[in-house]
């Protein structure tokens, strides 16, 4: 049997995953994604990640000065967790203050840089100095990541299967290049952010999850994103706590759709009545999937 993943979609991306026999006990991850996914019947293909930040460019996104040089690396905002090879922006909240955490424990690290927007004492390698909220410098790093990608960006939401059905995309669309996802259940406005800029220079593709639990939040991670690719796959009582009724959580769902512009591809849930009452612009491709033999993706 197979599940025809994404179709009608622009032809570079229609892709296709089999569904066979178990797979072997050494592939886990494939195990875990879907018990009867094969691996015998899918390639991957393994690609080099180049680090996608030079210190000119995170200088350049951040409006920032360069007060000492270092070598090109990812971005963490989590001293705990962060990787050899990283540079550390320094996140400042209503209670803490990253900069705090910012002296030569985290050479042991592996960290090479640091932006932030006062210079720290016994410091030294890379800094960028920036000034204004650190959180906007996070998303200014991300908008110019997503400006440089030319690639196609997917973007998901539902009230139930968001992660799995990223993963499932993401997986299917291997073969055609390097794919980025989402990180773990990264789908509010740090974590969009982070999946943006963590874009590799590579990569041909990438796919986010966008998550919600209020109005307008929704809109705005679209427009951080802006997927070319919208997806919405149901829309369910999971967010009740947060909404006055199904209608409202239908709407705020209904945001990833609002901006779509004419080119743009709009996957929806054909199976589902709500999501199917909601508007899609005009000049917009609309891709239905579902059990039903009107939709443009079913199953086989």
């Amino acid at each position: 049997m197979s599940v025809a993943i994404i179709h009608s979609f622009p032809s570079s991306l229609t892709a296709t995953v089999s569904l066979g026999n178990p797979p072997s006990k050494s592939n886990k991850f494939l195990t875990n994604l879907h018990p009867q996914v094969s691996s015998r019947k899918i390639k991957t293909r393994v690609t080099q990640i180049s680090p996608p930040w030079t210190v000119s460019e995170i200088a350049e996104a951040v409006n920032g000065r360069i007060l000492k040089w270092g070598p090109p690396g990812t971005i963490s905002i989590d001293t705990r967790t962060l990787e050899p090879g990283q540079w550390f922006l320094a996140i400042t909240g209503q209670n803490f203050d990253a900069h705090d955490f910012v002296n030569p424990s985290l050479y042991d690290k592996g960290c090479i840089g640091v932006i932030g927007n006062r210079v720290c004492e016994n410091w030294d390698k890379g800094f960028v100095q920036a000034e204004g909220n650190t959180l906007i410098l996070l998303e200014k790093m991300a908008d110019y990541a997503r400006r440089r990608f030319h690639g196609c960006l997917i973007g998901l939401t539902g009230s139930v299967g968001k992660t799995t059905t990223r993963s499932m995309i993401a997986l299917a669309l291997e073969g055609l290049g390097l794919v980025h996802q989402s990180h773990g259940n990264w789908n509010n406005r740090i974590g969009v952010a982070l999946s943006l800029i963590g874009i590799p220079r590579n990569a041909k593709m990438v796919v986010l999850e966008l998550g919600m639990s209020e109005n307008g939040e929704i809109l705005d991670l679209a427009r951080m994103c802006r997927p070319s690719v919208r997806v919405l796959l149901n829309v369910g009582p999971s967010h009740l706590e947060n909404f006055r009724s199904l209608e409202d959580v239908s709407m705020a769902k209904g945001e990833i759709l609002r901006e779509a512009k004419p080119g743009d591809v709009c996957v929806l849930n054909a199976d589902d009545p709500v999501v199917m009452s909601l508007p899609v612009p005009v000049g917009v491709k609309r891709v239905l999937f579902g059990r039903r033999m009107d939709c443009d993706v079913g199953w086989s």
